[in-house]
């Protein structure tokens, strides 16, 4: 039997009875997935927050029958900083990061990322939010990743809390283990890698460096590979 569909609704009240307006799109989709009336959906606020709800006569609304657990985030929070690529690269990226239990995207305008990219890629950042919303759907997280707009990588290195780490060719393989705590962040560079000056703030900062193996990985690919070793694997 297929689980219920998952249904975003930010900023929700959702208690048990309450009455709870779908955004625009998310009836939409409802209504071309053929969901009816009376069967029942999980309501996200984003947050944290998801309960059982049914879907009301006319599809526009959902009536919240119980709270049900966090569901499907890791017990550490991971920031990625990502150092600005192409937009296609950025949006697998951020897809599937979430997919893989990033809780933030701190995209970097990186000496080696060209300028054009940065300028499509700061145009999308709505778009680029709504990957991830759509990606904690997909995946059955409860808690949509933040993706913030490109900024310096000193400003970037302001935002991380608990061990860093950075994807370094030819430094040695990486243990979840090594990454105690709640927090940690990961630093993945453009194409091209990181720039001297840059890997001066890094390890000014105290990142340590890990690497992903012996064959050079596209930007997109190493944040996967990077989140796997990183996020713990007791999710709920």
């Amino acid at each position: 039997m297929s689980s219920p569909p998952r249904v975003l609704v930010p900023g929700a009240r959702l208690v048990a009875g309450e009455r709870v307006m779908l955004p625009d799109a998310e009836s939409r989709h409802l209504r071309v997935t053929r969901v009816r009336p009376g069967e029942e959906i999980v309501l996200l606020d984003g947050a944290g927050v998801r309960a059982e709800a049914l879907l009301s006569g006319d599809g526009r609304e959902a009536v919240v029958q119980g709270l049900s657990g966090t569901h499907g985030e890791p017990s550490r929070r991971v920031t990625v900083l990502l150092g600005v690529g192409e937009l296609a690269r950025v949006e697998w990226a951020v897809e599937k990061g979430t997919e893989c239990g990033a809780a933030r995207f701190v995209l970097v305008a990186a000496a080696r990322s060209q300028r054009p990219h940065v300028v499509a890629v700061a145009a999308k950042l709505d778009r680029l939010r709504r990957i991830a919303a759509e990606a904690v759907k997909q995946c059955d997280r409860s808690v949509v990743p933040w993706v913030l707009a490109p900024q310096s990588l000193a400003a970037a290195l302001g935002l991380c809390v608990g061990p860093l780490f950075v994807a370094r060719p030819g430094a040695p393989r990486l243990a979840a283990a090594a990454a105690p705590g709640l927090e940690a962040a990961v630093a993945v560079g453009p194409e091209g890698g990181f720039d001297a000056g840059e890997e001066l703030l890094l390890d000014g900062a105290g990142a340590v460096p890990f690497g992903l193996g012996s064959r050079i990985l596209r930007l997109e690919t190493a944040v996967v590979a990077a989140l796997v070793r990183l996020v713990d694997d007791d999710t709920p």
